[in-house]
């Protein structure tokens, strides 16, 4: 049986239905291969960008003060994702060359939330007791992969589009609980692996 291990890192895109700009970030990328088979762990990460406008009543720290605060803002949103699944390679086996492979995984999700607003007086002003300025959206998802990559003597360079379906969201905080996600979401990882370990 031939086998080896592998760790690779490169960029990362994702993209999910009903959101006009794509998610930019990085991929890392960890495999345990035997043969035509291998089991990963891939975990990638991106940019947060603004999600949703908000408006936000302000609450005064002058008990006295009646005057009202209405703050606009927007909810940023980014993908923090942990892959685990099983690949299959076609093509080739451990030669030099290309191969294609195809997965399925299941992914947990950590994505950040936070918020941007207009600037306002904090010493006059503060947020609601049950708002924070950051929180996280936990999620569980499945989804399918496939692609493709080339070996060279040095390393390997890889390229993988995947979708992911999420199951089910658990916010940590208020702030989170008002995403509402896309629960189709795409994939898109470009790197480079190189072998720590092989076994001939």
């Amino acid at each position: 049986m031939n086998s080896q291990v592998s760790i690779g890192g490169g960029i990362n895109t994702v993209a999910a239905f009903g959101v006009k700009n794509p998610y930019v970030g990085f991929n890392l990328l960890g495999e345990y291969r035997e043969d035509d088979l291998s089991y990963f762990v891939k975990y990638y990460n991106t940019f947060k960008q603004n999600h949703t406008a908000v408006a936000i009543s302000m609450i005064s720290l002058d008990q006295n003060d009646s005057i009202s605060l209405n703050l606009n803002g927007n909810l940023t949103y980014g993908y923090s994702v942990f892959e685990f699944g099983k690949r299959q390679y076609f093509a080739k086996d451990f030669d030099f060359g290309p191969a294609v492979f195809y997965s399925s995984h299941f992914a947990l999700m950590m994505n950040p939330v936070g918020v941007i607003t207009d600037k306002f007086d904090e010493k006059r002003y503060k947020f609601p007791d049950d708002y924070t300025n950051k929180g996280k959206l936990f999620a569980l998802a499945i989804g399918l992969n496939a692609g493709t990559q080339y070996s060279f003597y040095y390393g390997t360079y890889y390229l993988d589009i995947g979708f992911n379906y999420i199951l089910n969201t658990l916010p940590n905080n208020y702030l989170a609980s008002n995403i509402n996600p896309n629960q189709l979401f795409f994939a898109f990882n470009l790197g480079f692996k190189k072998n720590i370990f092989t076994n001939f």
